[in-house]
C-alpha cells in the first residue's frame, strides 16, 4: 500500500510516496526539514551561511554539509566549471536574495552582477574533521544539488527504515528505490516547460533519478530587464542559450542534476554532455533526446 505527502520544503514543493508503514512520511519530512536547516543560503543559523560567512577560515559543520560541500567540488571539477555553485553572489546580486515565493516582481536594475564566479580549485573538505574551508570571497550556493541530493538521502534512508519502496521528489529532482507496490516501476511524468499544466512525456524507472532543470520556472525582473535563476558562471548573469529546459535520467538525483545544469549551458547538449540520457526543449518548443532516452518512455514521444 502506498502513502504519500505533499509539503514545502527547500523552497520548492516535496513530494513522498512510501510504499509500506505510511508513518515513515514524517520520518521523510523531518529529515528534509533538518537538511534544509543545515543547507539554506535564506537562513542565518544554517551551518552553509555560517561557511560561507568564514569564507578564508575553516568551519567546522555536520557530516551531511561536508557530503554536500565534497559532492559541490567533485560536479565542479567534473564539468570543468559549468556546474559551479560560487555563482551564489551573482545570484543576490540579481535581485534572488530571498526564498523565492517573496522575491519582489520588479526593482531597480542590479548593482553588482556580470562577475565571473571564483570556482572551488582552491576549497578544502577534511571529511573526518568534519572541517569545510573556502577561499576568502568565495561562497556557495548549492542549489538544486542540495535538493537532488537530499532526495537520493532521504529515498535511501526511508528503505533501511524499512520501506518497501520509496519516491522522494523536491523541485525538479526525484529520486525512486524500491518497490512501488502494483507495478513493477515508478512511473514519473515530466512536465511540459512552456505549459506546465500539461504533461510532455512520462518514463518509467525501477531504482533511478529524474531531474530537470529550467530557466522559464524562476523568472523575475530588474530595471526592466527579465532575469531567472540558471547563472552562467563565465559571465554571472543568467544564461542565454536556445535550451529552456533539460531533464536527465541517472543513477542519482545529485548527479542528473548537474547534468541537467551543464547541459542547460552547453551550445549544443547533444554534443557536448556525456554519461546520461536526457531530453532538451528549446525556445520554439523543439524535443531532443539521446537515443537511449526514448528507450524509458512509456508513452509516444512527445
Amino acid at each position: 500500500m502506498q502513502a504519500e505527502r505533499q509539503f514545502r520544503a527547500m523552497g520548492s514543493d516535496a513530494h513522498v510516496v512510501v510504499t509500506g508503514d505510511a508513518r515513515l512520511l514524517d520520518t521523510a519530512q523531518q529529515r528534509i526539514d533538518a537538511l534544509e536547516a543545515c543547507w539554506s543560503r535564506f537562513r542565518a543559523d544554517s551551518e552553509l551561511t555560517r561557511m560561507n560567512e568564514a569564507a578564508g577560515r575553516p568551519t567546522v559543520v555536520s557530516g551531511d554539509t561536508v557530503l554536500l560541500v565534497s559532492r559541490c567540488i567533485e560536479a565542479w571539477r567534473a564539468t570543468g566549471g559549468a556546474f559551479d555553485p560560487t555563482v551564489h553572489d551573482s545570484v543576490i546580486a540579481l535581485g534572488y536574495d530571498r526564498d523565492f515565493l517573496v522575491v519582489p516582481a520588479g526593482g531597480p536594475s542590479p548593482g553588482r552582477a556580470g562577475t565571473p564566479a571564483p570556482g572551488l580549485a582552491d576549497a578544502v573538505v577534511d571529511a573526518g574533521a568534519g572541517l569545510v574551508w573556502l577561499p576568502p570571497g568565495v561562497h556557495v550556493d548549492p542549489g538544486a544539488i542540495g535538493k537532488g541530493l537530499a532526495a537520493d538521502l532521504v529515498c535511501q534512508e526511508l528503505l533501511l527504515a524499512g520501506a518497501d519502496g520509496a519516491c522522494v521528489g523536491i523541485g525538479g529532482d526525484v529520486r525512486v528505490a524500491g518497490s512501488p507496490g502494483d507495478r513493477d516501476a515508478w512511473s514519473i511524468s515530466i512536465e511540459d516547460p512552456h505549459d506546465p499544466q500539461r504533461e510532455l512525456t512520462r518514463i518509467d524507472l525501477a531504482d533511478g533519478a529524474v531531474a530537470t532543470s529550467s530557466r522559464l520556472r524562476r523568472r523575475w525582473s530588474r530595471g526592466g530587464v527579465e532575469l531567472h535563476h540558471v547563472i552562467d558562471p563565465r559571465t554571472g548573469m543568467p544564461v542565454d542559450t536556445p535550451t529552456v529546459a533539460v531533464s536527465v535520467v541517472a543513477r542519482d538525483a545529485w548527479w542528473a542534476e548537474v547534468r541537467a545544469t551543464e547541459a542547460m549551458l552547453a551550445h549544443d547538449p547533444l554534443a557536448e554532455v556525456s554519461d546520461v540520457d536526457f531530453l532538451v526543449v528549446d525556445e520554439a518548443g523543439g524535443i531532443r533526446a539521446t537515443d537511449a532516452f526514448w528507450k524509458v518512455l512509456t508513452c509516444s514521444r512527445p
